[in-house]
């Protein structure tokens, strides 16, 4: 069709294309448009820095916090991706909350603090994971270390090797 000419509604929205092309803008300045994306990224900015700010200032979840260091750095996507019960035993790891000796002792389900597999240390995730004499050949197929820190695996995102580990540990599949 020639220049849309006869079209219904293409001559007034011509009309009104140009009018508009050639009036002030009546909004504040800056006029210049913000995506519906730029705006929500923001607020995602925004909310990361505030959660930041709050966990910088409690002086709870010490371990938690020393495992994790920073707030931003969870690795949320991942964690997300484990079904309901790798999920809950990685946050028992991650949070020190779980059925390991020690978190067991200061609750009074256990007498003792100390690791049952080895009795060298307090069962913590630390021992657990990192340390434990008695799952040395699981850490090494599972992270190729003979010891690791649980905040390395955290900071590299090697979740799914955590949760790896624990399942085929099943120590906390015990009690």
């Amino acid at each position: 069709v020639p220049g849309h000419s006869d079209i219904d509604g293409n001559e007034e929205a011509d009309i009104l294309a140009k009018t508009g092309a050639h009036s002030l803008c009546e909004i504040p300045e800056p006029a210049v448009p913000v995506s519906y994306r730029r705006c929500r990224l923001e607020v995602r900015y925004w909310i990361v820095k505030e959660h930041c700010k709050v966990w910088n200032q409690s002086d709870t979840c010490l371990h938690t916090k020393g495992i994790l260091r920073n707030a931003d750095k969870i690795p949320a996507k991942s964690l997300l991706k484990l079904n309901r019960n790798k999920l809950c035993q990685v946050l028992q790891v991650l949070t020190g909350h779980g059925n390991l000796a020690k978190h067991r002792n200061k609750m009074g389900k256990a007498q003792s603090p100390l690791c049952p597999k080895c009795q060298e240390a307090e069962e913590t995730p630390q021992h657990y994971v990192g340390d434990c004499p008695a799952y040395l050949n699981t850490r090494i197929s599972q992270f190729g270390y003979h010891t690791i820190e649980l905040s390395d695996l955290v900071k590299n995102d090697r979740i799914f090797k955590l949760a790896s580990f624990v399942h085929k540990t099943k120590r906390l599949d015990e009690y």
